[in-house]
């Protein structure tokens, strides 16, 4: 048997929409493969941790995809025992689809390049999602900071990130059916040139900030004049708790990916407890219930025999 563990990861932080996204340590997809004893049922069987078959996953569209390239005669048997909230923000469908596209990989003897496992992860984000997108594909698989070049063709940087960085998810517990679907739809297709020039100031200000742990790169640089603002319709709540957190002390707040979750950026572990605090005044006002997880820079997936 083999394990493949990869990480959750929240994308865009402020204002870099669909092209940087970070890997974080505090939860993870965790795929077992073997062969499948139950021919009758499919080329591929995923379960969760309970052995209860689930259908229509991620981790199903990429190996099946991967064995009709490579081994349309295998009959694999995916177990999965991920801990990341689904339809949070945190990638769960991009950790997944990584996971299964290396124990794929690494089962079968492959040996893919690495933008070839990107190409497949991507089936599987285009199978949940709607849209073959790799920013939080990349950072499962690579770890750290990425930054997406093109997708067409795929070219991406993993960048140096500050190991003194700290993090917190606030993980919202709000379910929106089609999520990520309506996140995107609400997007402007075209801009003010003042709201481009901000975000591409801010996004350069921010990865400098980053880099360095330079605090005021970063309360300057994590701020989005284009995709959040446009959510709001969403998320009527978060205008007002990004207000809040930055009042009480957090360097940087976005909405993590399409959201709910929003990641912040902290100076000292220390005002965790006032985080808390103002994500229970604004969140509780709209009858929301929330976590929150302090976490850390993943450094990529992993594989065990």
């Amino acid at each position: 048997m083999i394990r493949v563990t990869s990480c959750a990861s929240s994308a865009n932080l402020g204002p870099g929409y669909d092209s940087v996204s970070v890997a974080l340590d505090a939860f993870h997809e965790v795929l077992d493969i073997d062969f499948s004893h139950n021919k009758s049922t499919g080329s591929v069987n995923v379960l969760d941790a309970n052995n209860m078959k689930i259908r229509g996953t991620p981790q199903q569209a990429v190996a099946e995809a991967m064995l009709r390239e490579y081994d349309p005669e295998s009959q694999i048997l995916l177990r999965s025992h991920g801990n990341i909230p689904w339809g949070s923000g945190l990638g769960s469908s991009g950790a997944c689809s990584v996971a299964a596209a290396l124990a794929i990989n690494e089962f079968l003897g492959l040996h893919l390049k690495e933008d070839s496992i990107i190409n497949f992860a991507a089936i599987g984000e285009h199978s949940v999602t709607g849209t073959a997108h790799v920013d939080n594909v990349i950072a499962s698989l690579v770890g750290g900071l990425v930054i997406i070049e093109s997708s067409e063709p795929l070219k991406w940087h993993r960048a140096k990130i500050h190991p003194d960085l700290k993090l917190a998810i606030i993980n919202i517990r709000l379910n929106i059916e089609e999520k990520t679907k309506k996140c995107r739809a609400v997007v402007p297709r075209q801009v003010p040139i003042g709201s481009a020039i901000s975000n591409a100031r801010n996004l350069a200000m921010l990865l400098l900030g980053l880099k360095a742990f330079d605090v005021e790169l970063i309360k300057a640089g994590m701020n989005d004049a284009i995709v959040e603002p446009a959510r709001s319709v969403i998320y009527p709540f978060y205008s007002d708790l990004k207000k809040k957190l930055t009042a009480n002390g957090v360097l940087g707040v976005a909405l993590s990916g399409a959201g709910p979750s929003v990641l912040c950026i902290l100076e000292e572990d220390s005002i965790l407890t006032n985080i808390k605090l103002a994500a229970s005044e604004v969140l509780g006002s709209f009858g929301i219930a929330f976590d929150l997880i302090e976490t850390g820079v993943c450094g990529g997936a992993e594989i065990a025999r």
